[in-house]
């Protein structure tokens, strides 16, 4: 008596254990590494997880008067168990990338058993094949002993000898298979010695406990392998991409212009500009270049979108803005041929808005042309700062047949020009309140000093004060010319 008590409560103890064993792996594979529910491997473990919560259920209604729920217990574990091995068997062709011919051949190993197991368990109020008793009530299992036991086993004894195989044969390679082939197999050794444990040591001779703690156990081990290596591939790409991206950031940040003195020949010209992306890359940028002599070309723009896409659509459009200013062409005929090339090959829709402003430095006349851009901020010598707001056409890429048009700028000594992107003025605080134009003529008219770093480094703090405790939006790029 004291004997069964022990082995009852032994056998609570570890259907329970297995349960929670495998529901923790569950867990972990979908909420932590992220794996669907309809990866093999979490199905494997979804199948380990009926099969013992079942297991326990039989155990106690077995015997107790209540055959439809004994039945009911012993079909989804036969059930359970053929679907569980055969999937984990084809998750294991798939790690070593064996391919079968056809979809036929799939269907016909790995879906038909399952099939025909849930038509021999309904089949079972007629034909007694899944559990019945005889006259002295000996307990009869055929569908276990002859056709589940088998095929299950046959399952993981195919994915233990793909194993063997694939060691014997790529024994001198170093690859990831050759780890899986391994764990494989202390996988079907750990799995052998608890079943032994049981039998011989605990004593415990219910073969179908046996089978699922053994097998709870072993998949245990073997889902903390995958998703270990899993988790590591999956940091070693992160590590690559963020490489790949710094890379990228270098070569953004060094396509942009030195702002370091950077019109020796024009001392007259005081030129400052910045750019925060709110990524490692970024859609926004600035420029300025000489043209010729006395000819010198300001632009500034910001890409539709953020990332890797708008960094790489800005270089094109950097690229061809100076490659048509070169030609001395007008700030219209400018954005009108650029305008045009973008729109010829833009299948991801992209746009730009832009700013351009070709400054005569012998008569201080700037011509300028906005595509869709912010408003610019300009200010005399002695007055405030206040918006040209010149519309000369829409955004650059976004109708083949835009005309843009250009107007001037009369600048004279002590004269300021402010150009900045949308990251600016639509920064928001964690109340949602955008920065906003009213707020920014204010700042800039608030700076007793125009021009140069400082300038620009003011009115980036005034916007880190506001927009404290949120994250950066957009791209946050300025530009500030002073002539004198």
């Amino acid at each position: 008596m004291i004997a069964d008590n022990i082995t009852e409560t032994l056998f609570v103890e570890i259907s329970l254990f297995s349960v929670l064993l495998l529901v923790f792996m569950l867990y972990n594979n979908v909420v932590l590494y992220k794996i669907s529910m309809k990866d093999k491997l979490s199905l494997t473990l979804i199948s380990a997880i009926i099969v013992s919560v079942f297991d326990g259920i039989w155990h106690f209604v077995e015997g107790a008067g209540r055959p439809v729920l004994e039945y009911t217990c012993a079909y989804v574990y036969a059930i359970g168990l053929v679907f569980g091995t055969s999937v984990f068997a084809w998750f294991t062709l798939d790690r070593f990338e064996i391919v079968l011919k056809s979809k036929k051949l799939y269907g016909l190993l790995f879906v038909a058993p399952i099939v025909l197991t849930t038509l021999l368990c309904l089949s079972t109020p007629w034909t007694n094949l899944v559990y019945s008793y005889d006259e002295h009530g000996i307990e009869y299992m055929p569908l276990f002993d002859y056709f589940v036991a088998p095929i299950s086993f046959l399952y993981m004894g195919v994915s233990i000898f793909l194993a063997i195989y694939y060691l014997v044969l790529h024994r001198k390679k170093r690859s990831e298979n050759i780890s899986y082939a391994r764990n494989l197999l202390i996988f079907a050794v750990l799995t052998v010695s608890v079943i032994a444990v049981q039998t011989y040591v605990l004593e415990i001779d219910e073969n179908y406990v046996v089978i699922s703690f053994a097998w709870a156990v072993g998949f245990v081990f073997f889902t903390t392998y995958v998703n270990t290596e899993r988790f590591v591939k999956s940091r070693e790409r992160i590590a690559a991409v963020e490489s790949d991206l710094q890379l990228a950031a270098n070569i953004q940040s060094g396509a942009l212009p030195t702002v370091v003195h950077a019109f020796s020949k024009h001392p007259e010209l005081d030129v400052f500009a910045s750019m925060t992306t709110a990524k490692e890359v970024g859609g926004d940028f600035y420029d300025f270049f000489e043209i010729d002599g006395t000819h010198i070309c300001f632009v500034i723009a910001d890409v539709s979108g953020k990332g890797v896409p708008a960094a790489l659509f800005m270089m094109v459009v950097k690229t061809m803005i100076r490659d048509h200013a070169s030609m001395k062409l007008s700030t219209a005929e400018i954005f009108n041929d650029v305008n045009r090339l973008l729109c010829e090959n833009n299948a991801e829709e992209m746009f730009a808005t832009a700013w351009i402003g070709i400054l005569d430095t012998k008569t201080k006349v700037m011509k300028c042309t906005n595509a869709g851009h912010n408003a610019v901020c300009f200010a005399k010598k002695d007055g405030s700062f206040e918006f040209l707001r010149q519309r000369h056409g829409v955004f650059l890429a976004g109708f083949d047949t835009t005309q843009y048009k250009e107007s001037e700028i009369q600048f004279e000594s002590g004269d300021c020009l402010f150009l900045y992107t949308d990251g600016l003025t639509e920064a928001h605080n964690a109340s949602a309140e955008l920065y906003g134009e009213e707020r920014l003529l204010k700042k800039l008219n608030s700076i007793k000093i125009r021009g140069g770093e400082k300038f620009l480094r003011e009115i980036s703090d005034d916007v880190n004060v506001f927009s404290e405790g949120t994250d950066p939006f957009d791209d946050l790029t300025m530009m500030v010319l002073k002539v004198d």
